[in-house]
């Protein structure tokens, strides 16, 4: 494992500084998903068929409903999202 880690470092070492913060963002991607591994719930969900969502009426949020979950920031130059800012 550590011959792996440190070509990981060697990599990073070259990596021009305004990419960093994508590396980082990343980074913190990867530790965010083993702290929170996907259940079968997620699964079921990503896989569920979507074709009918026209049928329901627009989910209409309640106060402080918003403010739960995890911070994201999209980044509209890229399309990426950033998690946990």
């Amino acid at each position: 494992m550590n011959k792996l880690r440190n070509k990981v470092v060697q990599r990073l070492e070259v990596i021009p500084d305004d990419k960093l913060p994508e590396v980082l963002s990343f980074l913190n991607y990867l530790a965010w998903q083993s702290e929170n591994p996907q259940t079968q719930e997620d699964t079921d969900w990503l896989e569920s068929d979507l074709s009918s969502l026209e049928n329901y009426e627009p989910y209409e949020w309640q106060e402080g409903e918003l403010e739960e979950g995890i911070p994201v920031k999209i980044i509209a130059e890229t399309g990426k999202v950033k998690i946990g800012i």
